[in-house]
């Protein structure tokens, strides 16, 4: 498990970076993996920001989705948005997954302790899935269509909405409610990893 949690992203990374016909990040990686950087070590001596010692109510799923699973993924959008006057990067799939290496790489010092599968398999797994789903959604939004951009709309508040709760089902004991809303978490990045492998194609065999 604490193999997964190390390896899962970065190999992520490596197989978005080999189906995507985007620009290469340039400066912009090493500005995610710094800014990562910044953010876990800020995370691991001043967290977690919203503190739950017990129950299974709202509390506590605002704590995950605070500390574990939503905002760490959607931060990292947030920071793009912030650099676009500057052009450092354009690329912010890759910017994003690079963002969420540090922070993972230091949370296993203290998941170890208690070799939980929620938090080395499910936490990562959750993180990719919001950063490509929204990533999937922020395009279809840019296509111009109407009906990409509401189906966009939905899926910008559905995904972090459906991560967290899906962690916080498992945690509550309630595996099968867990199972169903990872299945359907899943469905917006595969959907458009199999987009981006589909147009990568197209662009080889263009230039061939």
């Amino acid at each position: 498990m604490k193999l997964f949690c190390l390896l899962w992203i970065p190999l992520f990374y490596l197989f978005w970076s080999s189906i995507s016909s985007d620009e290469g990040l340039g400066s912009g990686g090493l500005w995610a993996l710094l800014l990562g950087s910044v953010y876990a070590v800020a995370v691991f001596f001043f967290g977690p920001f919203i503190r739950e010692e017990g129950g299974f109510g709202y509390s506590r799923w605002l704590s995950i989705s605070v500390d574990l699973v939503s905002v760490p993924a959607l931060a990292p959008f947030v920071v793009f948005a912030l650099f676009l006057p500057f052009r450092i990067c354009r690329d912010f799939t890759r910017f994003t997954l690079l963002w969420l290496i540090p922070d993972i790489l230091i949370r296993i010092i203290a998941w170890s302790v208690r070799n939980d599968p929620t938090q080395l398999i499910l936490v990562p797994i959750l993180r990719t899935a919001i950063v490509i789903g929204i990533s999937g959604c922020i395009r279809l939004v840019m296509s111009g269509k109407v009906l990409g951009i509401i189906i966009a709309s939905l899926g910008l508040l559905a995904l972090p909405f459906g991560a967290s709760s899906c962690y916080w089902f498992f945690f509550c004991q309630r595996p099968r409610e867990g199972f169903i809303l990872l299945a359907i978490t899943l469905v917006p990045m595969l959907l458009h990893c199999a987009f981006q492998f589909t147009s990568a194609g197209r662009v080889q065999k263009s230039l061939a």
